[in-house]
């Protein structure tokens, strides 16, 4: 099983959760929770730490520098 396999088996569509939100408060809290939430079911630190790169990338893209969500319409 991969690295993406597992963080999906876990944590779902982790690009539609996070495009989903309104504000990068709140992805940034959703982050965080899936960490946690991941951490708590495999314990790869890899597995892990790509997951917290995965997650800020999306982040990154998404949200402009304001912290609005790009793909949400006002």
């Amino acid at each position: 099983m991969s690295m993406e396999d597992i963080i999906y088996q876990h944590c779902g569509d982790i690009n539609f959760r996070i495009k989903a939100c309104r504000s990068k408060n709140v992805a940034e809290l959703l982050k965080d929770r899936l960490c946690r939430e991941l951490s708590l079911n495999c314990e790869s630190d890899m597995v892990n730490n790509v997951l917290q790169i995965y997650v800020d990338n999306i982040i990154a893209n998404t949200f402009d520098d304001t912290g609005k969500n790009k793909y949400l319409e006002a």
